[in-house]
């Protein structure tokens, strides 16, 4: 069976003058720039430290750890033509794309920091550079816009701004609450909801999206340090998926789609079968939920995995239509250039037709990707 792999979960790095180059003016002495910093680029705003270049760039590393300087990582990391250059080496044959420097769905110019006209010009800015220089250089890239988390009726009027140049889903943040808003399960985002309901654009929860977690011993080297990291945060999204099984927010808007990004599966049964077994025990049919957990779930939600063989084995008690993948490029966990093993190795016991759900028509669904006009080099074969 023919299987055309759709990555969920890719970053393009932003040019060095993403925002220098589209904001006004009088904004570009505080809008995100490169900053050389003792001998290391980092991305400035507002005058404040947001991320180094780093390891952003470790899968295309030897030694899978960080660049100083921004033009020191491969051009696949920041040039969309050469990214199609890798993908077909490495098997894939769309990447829906998340920021780098601008984060992971909460981040300080899509909260508090900087005055307000100066955060709206860097996300309008950031949406523009990601639709003009990526999905409009292809449809092998899915972008996925930014917006305003002060203000409910400003993300909607920028959703619904960025759908219209293209964008097909929104990077969200799993608890606006960490940064001083209303909660996730508040009805004052009911306006943000009900827009990306009526565009049919879903939500993506990333790992990393809300503040918190377990301090990090200061003693880790360097690379125990990143793997603490990795470990914990892919495991953060328990808590984000609970939350959502039970804010209400699903008996609201019934066909809304939520992405779990990059926490693996392997986790989704516990999670069903526990927050099945509260729901009983509270009575919380008694209480306005209309279902049980698990099939809210299965209704609204979606998971994805790159490298797990475990979860795999346990997709039926997920739900095989709710399962994607990703090859998370090109990030330290990146399955990245060896993506077609990843796949033959994670999904070996897995008939095909559920392999073709799993890897491409769940999310070509979701992402509305027609993969019939990608237009595909024919001497690439993207699945081993």
């Amino acid at each position: 069976m023919d299987i055309i792999p759709i990555s969920t979960d890719d970053h393009a790095w932003e040019a060095p003058d993403t925002w220098t180059s589209r904001v006004e003016a009088r904004f570009r002495d505080r809008c995100p720039q490169l900053v050389d910093i003792d001998g290391e680029d980092w991305w400035v705003y507002n005058g404040e430290r947001v991320r180094k270049v780093g390891t952003g760039a470790a899968a295309m590393l030897e030694n899978r750890g960080e660049v100083k300087r921004y033009y020191d990582a491969p051009a696949a990391v920041y040039d969309p033509a050469e990214r199609l250059k890798v993908m077909d080496e490495d098997g894939v044959a769309v990447e829906v794309l998340f920021p780098q420097a601008a984060g992971f769905g909460g981040g300080p110019f899509v909260s508090t920091v900087g005055d307000e006209d100066l955060r709206v010009a860097c996300i309008r800015a950031y949406n523009d550079w990601l639709a003009e220089e990526w999905s409009d250089f292809s449809p092998r890239f899915v972008s996925q816009c930014l917006a305003p988390m002060w203000d409910a009726n400003l993300a909607a009027e920028e959703v619904r701004r960025a759908h219209a140049r293209g964008h097909r889903a929104i990077v969200w943040t799993a608890a606006p609450q960490a940064f001083g808003f209303p909660h996730f399960n508040d009805r004052y985002w009911d306006v943000l909801w009900g827009t990306l309901q009526e565009l049919d654009m879903p939500v993506a929860l990333h790992i990393g999206s809300a503040k918190g977690g377990v301090p990090i011993w200061d003693e880790f080297s360097f690379f125990r340090r990143l793997a603490m990291v990795s470990t914990t945060a892919i495991t953060s999204n328990v808590n984000v998926m609970a939350n959502l099984l039970f804010s209400g927010v699903l008996d609201r808007f019934e066909s809304l789609k939520f992405i779990s990004v990059e926490s693996g599966l392997g986790w989704v049964p516990y999670l069903l079968e526990t927050a099945d077994h509260q729901f009983e025990q509270q009575h919380l049919h008694d209480e306005g939920m209309s279902m049980r957990p698990s099939e809210y779930f299965r209704r609204n939600c979606y998971v994805n995995f790159w490298f797990e063989a475990s979860g795999i084995a346990l997709r039926h008690m997920i739900g095989v239509e709710n399962i994607m993948w990703e090859a998370d490029f090109p990030h330290p966990t990146s399955t990245y250039p060896h993506s077609r093993k990843a796949l033959e190795t994670s999904l070996a016991e897995v008939p095909a037709e559920e392999q073709k759900k799993m890897v491409e028509t769940n999310a070509a669904r979701v992402f509305h990707v027609d993969v019939a006009a990608l237009d595909l080099p024919d001497s690439v074969t993207y699945v081993a």
